[in-house]
């Protein structure tokens, strides 16, 4: 479970402190801590996170991470570990503004189907076989709130600057083209 908790620090502490040192005109406003609260959950909770958890599958560490999570190893922590890489990679990208919009969009989506059917198999492998092991355990919560994070302050964070456009109170960089 360590891992789970290592991660969920390292994400609330990092956006905590990029809200608090925020040197953006709009710092500290709702839309703005929106932004960065969608940014941070999809760069980290699912991009950096995502990108661990396929190499922790696909290395030398692949046995002891099946053992964490109460399995045999088997070959399907190659496939496992190969699409927490991709969508892993595909989030880290977004940490660049112009693979925001539709490209965030799209990690969101995948990462939203990939992690709640995770959380589904692990809740199953709980409740049904009596899997208590740590990270079988420990990662339902990611599984399921990182992506419905991301996914509800990116709608909100778009919205918000949709209206603040409208208004004529956003930033020129910051302005949705209508």
């Amino acid at each position: 479970m360590s891992f789970f908790l290592v991660m969920w620090a390292i994400l609330l502490v990092g956006l905590a402190l990029h809200v608090l040192l925020d040197r953006s005109p709009a710092r500290r406003t709702g839309a703005r801590v929106l932004e960065l609260t969608s940014v941070w959950f999809v760069v980290v909770g699912l991009g950096v996170n995502g990108v661990l958890a396929g190499l922790v599958h696909l290395g030398p560490g692949a046995p002891a991470a099946a053992g964490s999570i109460g399995w045999s190893p088997s070959p399907f922590q190659w496939e496992n570990g190969g699409s927490d890489l991709a969508v892993g990679l595909a989030g880290v990208v977004v940490a660049w503004r112009r693979f925001r919009g539709g490209w965030m969009s799209a990690v969101i989506a995948i990462a939203f189907v990939q992690l709640w059917l995770d959380g589904i198999q692990h809740v199953t492998q709980w409740l049904i076989h009596g899997n208590t092991a740590p990270d079988n355990v420990g990662a339902i919560p990611t599984c399921f709130l990182v992506p419905l994070i991301a996914a509800v302050t990116t709608w909100a964070a778009r919205r918000a600057a949709r209206s603040a456009a409208a208004s004529g109170h956003a930033p020129a960089h910051e302005r949705v083209a209508a």
